[in-house]
């Protein structure tokens, strides 16, 4: 009997400073964004973020990473940038993966890769970031990395179209993708249709 009330106090112990622990590095990322908001003290935020990246906060390099690409600090620098933000990808950040997507597609940084960047918008959209199936609706409308179908682009610029999203309208609009039916039929590769 003894053991196991041993065995549920550690268990306890491990989950609170677990707990303690992540809501400490949640205050520390909060502090940091409101300094970056307000422009004050870009130091301290880099500071944190530097920290809680190096100690495996994935938020934290997603959002370091955006600080390197910024122009108005001292810290831009587009290698360290890419470098961060795909280590968060790698781990399997939705945000992270959707911006490297975002840097093959572009050319930015990195060579032009459309492959690749089709792999990290289906890799963010299957985690329901939505925003990611309006790239994969321009790509399959354009055929950059796939071999083009309008009927696929429909499937995955649909939702977004309707909610609004300025880049699906725009792909909607360009490439008159209310013009052909879901595609159905076509069973190449093995991500076919958005997550619902």
């Amino acid at each position: 009997m003894k053991l196991v009330v041993l065995i549920i106090i550690f268990f306890n112990l491990v989950n609170s400073t677990t707990l303690n622990k992540s809501s400490s590095q949640g205050e520390k990322l909060q502090k940091a964004i409101k300094l970056i908001k307000e422009k004050k003290n870009l130091d301290n935020a880099y500071n944190i973020l530097l920290n809680l990246s190096n100690n495996g906060n994935i938020e934290a390099s997603y959002i370091l990473g955006k600080f390197y690409l910024s122009k108005i600090t001292k810290y831009h620098d587009e290698i360290k940038a890419y470098n961060t933000i795909l280590s968060a990808a790698n781990k399997n950040h939705s945000k992270s993966q959707f911006l490297i997507g975002k840097f093959f597609l572009h050319g930015k940084v990195v060579e032009k890769d459309y492959e690749k960047a089709l792999y990290y918008f289906e890799e963010a959209s299957k985690q329901k970031l939505y925003d990611a199936n309006c790239y994969i609706a321009y790509m399959y409308a354009t055929g950059k990395g796939v071999f083009p179908n309008f009927g696929r682009a429909h499937q995955f610029a649909k939702d977004e179209y309707k909610r609004g999203n300025k880049f699906c309208k725009k792909v909607w609009k360009d490439y008159n993708l209310a013009n052909y039916p879901k595609d159905k039929s076509w069973k190449i590769g093995n991500y076919l249709e958005p997550v619902k």
